[in-house]
């Protein structure tokens, strides 16, 4: 009978938790991967097999200080990196949504909420439709291989064990959020106008009829107003969307810097 021994580095085995504790960090803070309704294990086990893929890829890691504490800043050093990245992905998520608020509190929607099964806070209608909109476009453009890349670009970038703060791209950071500020305001836009076109054109009807009770008589209108307005320009959005998710998820890539 016949046995054999396996031995597991020390080196090796360090290397495994610095990238399972960026990788886990990222997984938890993505949009979609770490929605509230994906199971614990579902979540642990992604990161793991991710870890797995990404270990052989590393090369031969360098001694680990057994030092407790500074193998400890090691680890936060990383937690914090793959929440950067995390966070900077949800923001693209994010980014839709906050065109919709524009768009759902200027048409009358923002009055009602429901609860989001995805995040566990209550949103409003259009939001969530925006959500699912955006979620189905994500998939359709292949963003989850896109997202998976990014998260292993990372090593390529800064490996295992030498991640810091200073490895994110500051400069970078500024215009990333400044075109997803811009992006939102060109996804609200078309809505957004044709709403405060009807407010200027309901100021006018109460100017010329004061006995008509705008406030009241202006919601039915505004509500017809966006519906229109966003069946009308959905194509367009919807082209916009996809190129901007493939866009901001491939920008993700430059936040880290050697």
């Amino acid at each position: 009978m016949l046995t054999q021994v396996f031995s597991v580095s020390p080196e090796w085995s360090a290397n495994f938790l610095l990238i399972l504790a960026r990788l886990t960090s990222a997984v938890v803070a993505s949009p979609l991967f770490g929605a509230r309704s994906v199971p614990a294990q579902a979540k642990i086990g992604f990161a793991v097999l991710l870890s797995l893929v990404v270990l052989p890829m590393q090369a031969k890691p360098d001694a680990v200080s057994t030092n407790l504490l500074v193998f400890a800043s090691m680890i936060g050093s990383e937690v914090l990196v793959g929440l950067a990245i995390g966070v900077a992905i949800s923001l693209v998520f994010q980014t839709v949504e906050m065109a919709a608020a524009i768009v759902s509190v200027q048409a009358g929607f923002g009055v009602s909420a429901v609860l989001d099964p995805l995040t566990g806070a209550q949103t409003g209608m259009l939001e969530q439709f925006y959500r699912l909109l955006v979620t189905l476009l994500f998939f359709a453009i292949n963003g989850h291989y896109l997202v998976v890349r990014s998260l292993l670009h990372t090593f390529e970038v800064v490996p295992a064990g030498h991640a810091d703060l200073s490895v994110i791209a500051g400069d970078r950071v500024v215009p990333f959020f400044t075109s997803l500020f811009s992006a939102a305001v060109q996804i609200a836009l078309p809505a957004f106008g044709a709403l405060i076109l009807a407010d200027i054109a309901m100021a006018f009807v109460g100017r010329s009829v004061p006995q008509l009770n705008v406030l009241v008589a202006g919601f039915p209108v505004k509500i017809g107003v966006g519906l229109l307005t966003l069946s009308a320009s959905m194509p367009l959005v919807v082209a916009f969307l996809s190129t901007f998710l493939g866009r901001a998820l491939v920008d993700v890539n430059g936040f880290l810097v050697p």
